[in-house]
């Protein structure tokens, strides 16, 4: 092997895992901002909790990704342990997809027309989502070009004695499985080590019988970025990372076990993998026997487990206890044992449940100005954890009141009831506004690059502050039942400075400041969601007035 071979392999071994960790980044960056709402919304049962495990590592790439984003959020309450469970299965299934992907040699070919494709298209794009599109595509076919240049250089080992020699070896279960895990702890991906295998079997330097073990140490060894992961985390997000590598290790001892059988003159786990893809794929391709090798692991894993999940979970309950788990997140006041026995309490229980989701919407109002300050996407992700609590909440309490409803009110305890609903759904709309509305022009603002004037941004910080105080105000006539404090923010409403503020923008564009004419859409949209904040609040004030408690 000369020094030339040398330096492709390792170009090419960059090239490859530069394309894989890119590829990984723009795919997230695409659909990142979604994916913590589809796993809060998608996993209430373990069926669609595996599948959204499943399909989000299908998007992402990446099992570690997926397990240290259901960490943070069992860390934060929004996800039971229990919940994680099947995501987290899930998401082995899923990491083995690039495997299957890239075991089609035939895409090699085609890696310098991607890369071109992927290139026209990042030059091209306006926004910053076309970008990410553009990198996607790009780094996809670095990733096959990569591959490319590792299996061309790798070539001249086939005949090279010492590499023989050391790869027979690698034959023993126990040296493949540990230098597999050892290698993705490095560079922290199952996929990418499966990939390399494969780039190696192309280039006829690495045989199924070596390739297996070491992907079967990547399997264990891909588990250490969900627990660098989960380091920051509380104690019940920690047991979310640490089952993780639990699950891996029972697959890992079980693919063993079959490794360990002999069976017509081969180990039991690599007749069936070439059984199947002989006789169900069609094909002897040894590309294809490594992805399905890497792909039976979680399949067989996943049977074992499945079935004995509650027996795994007390065992690792041991070893790991629980210490004071945050509850789910949910209400802390009402609940369906107050149903019947005091109308009274329930609807000061009911209260104190709506003054709680105000407070969250008081926090989502007072980062406002910082979302907008702000050049990092990585903040509203807040905001959407922030509504995602709301909407938890909201629906609590609309069940709640709509069960009160039910039973023998007087007209006073009715008319509270009924009040109560009202408000509770303008406080969901406001979460709604800021949340799915405001913080998308943050967002666009961010990927835009763009910058307010000075005078704009002031305006829209004075706007911001209105809505605080008004919010603020509202909150505390809400919690002391003061009437006085709310007709204050019925008059406050009404003393509308966003009409003013939109024709001191429309000024400015006539005098063709460049600021205000990049921005002017999001400016003037702001100031529109201002707005109607504003009536939500004026509205919910309203309820609390004695005019609309006749």
């Amino acid at each position: 092997m000369s020094i030339w071979n040398l330096f492709s392999l390792v170009g090419g071994l960059a090239v490859f895992l530069f394309g894989m960790m890119e590829m990984n980044k723009h795919l997230t960056s695409i659909a990142g901002s979604k994916m913590k709402g589809i796993m809060l919304t998608l996993t209430k049962d373990k069926y669609r909790g595996y599948l959204t495990g499943l399909g989000i590592t299908i998007v992402n790439q990446s099992s570690s990704a997926t397990t240290v984003l259901e960490a943070a959020l069992v860390g934060a309450g929004l996800m039971t342990f229990q919940q994680s469970l099947a995501v987290t299965l899930g998401a082995e299934l899923g990491s083995t997809f690039l495997p299957q992907l890239v075991a089609f040699p035939s895409i090699t070919k085609f890696s310098t027309f991607i890369v071109f494709i992927g290139f026209v298209l990042l030059i091209s794009a306006k926004t910053k989502k076309s970008r990410h599109i553009g990198m996607t595509i790009f780094t996809f076919g670095l990733l096959f070009l990569g591959m490319d240049m590792m299996s061309s250089s790798l070539k001249p080992l086939r005949t090279y004695q010492p590499f023989i020699d050391l790869m027979k070896n690698v034959e023993t279960p126990v040296l493949g499985i540990i230098l597999g895990m050892l290698f993705t702890m490095i560079i922290q991906s199952s996929g990418a080590t499966t990939g390399i295998t494969i780039a190696m079997a192309m280039s006829g330097t690495i045989s199924l019988e070596q390739a297996i073990p070491i992907n079967l140490g990547a399997a264990v060894g891909t588990c250490i970025t969900a627990v660098l992961g989960s380091i920051t985390l509380n104690w019940e997000a920690k047991r979310s990372a640490y089952i993780h590598i639990l699950f891996q290790l029972i697959g890992a001892f079980w693919v063993f076990i079959l490794l360990s059988i002999p069976f017509q003159g081969e180990r039991l786990y690599i007749w069936g993998i070439k059984w199947f893809t002989l006789h169900v794929l069609g094909t002897e391709s040894l590309a294809r026997q490594i992805a399905m090798g890497f792909t039976f692991m979680p399949v067989i894993n996943h049977i074992i487990v499945f079935p004995n999940l509650k027996l795994i979970v007390k065992l690792f309950d041991r070893l790991f206890p629980e210490r004071e788990a945050p509850k789910p997140f949910g209400p802390k006041y009402i609940n369906n044992g107050l149903i019947g026995k005091s109308v009274e309490l329930s609807l000061m229980m009911t209260r104190k449940e709506i003054i709680r989701v105000s407070e969250y919407i008081q926090e989502m109002i007072s980062e406002m100005k910082v979302a907008f300050r702000s050049k990092n996407t990585e903040i509203l992700g807040k905001f959407s954890e922030l509504d995602s609590k709301v909407d938890i909440l909201h629906k609590a309490i609309m069940t709640f009141l709509a069960r009160l409803s039910q039973e023998e009110l007087s007209s006073e305890e009715s008319r509270r009831c009924m009040n109560y609903m009202y408000i509770q759904n303008e406080l969901e709309s406001i979460g709604d506004v800021i949340d799915k509305n405001i913080m998308v022009l943050a967002a666009k603002k961010i990927e835009k690059d763009l910058l307010f004037s000075e005078d704009g941004f002031h305006e829209l910080e004075h706007l911001i502050y209105k809505v605080n105080k008004n919010f603020e105000s509202l909150t505390a006539a809400l919690r002391n039942d003061d009437s006085v404090e709310a007709m204050k923010v019925v008059n406050s409403y009404k003393d509308k400075d966003e009409e003013k503020y939109k024709e001191m923008h429309i000024g400015r564009l006539s005098k063709g400041l460049s600021e205000s004419i990049a921005t002017s859409s999001v400016h003037l949209d702001l100031i529109s969601y201002f707005s109607r904040i504003n009536s939500h609040i004026a509205y919910i004030a309203g309820r609390l007035t004695p005019a609309d408690q006749q």
